[in-house]
């Protein structure tokens, strides 16, 4: 990522990911990607690195959901018996769902934190839906 966000890239599979960091808002659907999207990725991504993209193999696009205080929401809803939220990871949903996976398996069954999580600070009310740090729209 680059010092403004503007873009990320990271390797996957022999190849880079790149992507424009975009934070589009829009109604859930079933998403494609632009052609702007994909073009402003391959300009930010040669002006900021050596290389020289010559092709793009490979292109898709998805919905990132964010919450208010940006942190992902993960736990039981106050007020829906039964409903556990598991949302807001924004562009981090695939690196952190083995993680979030971990600690909604724990959650759900009236266990703590694992005890690895919590030695790295994380804390149930951190991504509790009762937080503070949340809008009142959830």
């Amino acid at each position: 990522m680059d010092a403004q966000e503007s873009f990320y890239f990271k390797p996957d599979a022999g190849v880079l990911l790149v992507s424009p960091a975009n934070e589009d808002p829009m109604s859930p659907q079933d998403v494609q990607p632009e052609e702007l999207d994909v073009a402003l990725a391959v300009d930010r991504l040669e002006h900021t690195t050596t290389l020289q993209i010559r092709r793009v193999r490979r292109k898709w696009a998805g919905l990132r959901s964010f919450v208010h205080d940006r942190t992902p929401v993960v736990g039981f809803a106050p007020d829906a018996p039964g409903f556990f939220w598991l949302a807001g990871q924004g562009g981090y949903g695939i690196q952190t769902a083995p993680a979030m996976g971990e600690l909604t398996a724990a959650l759900v069954r009236g266990l703590d934190v694992p005890a690895h999580m919590v030695a790295l600070g994380l804390r149930a009310q951190d991504v509790s839906p009762q937080r503070s740090t949340l809008d009142s729209t959830l």
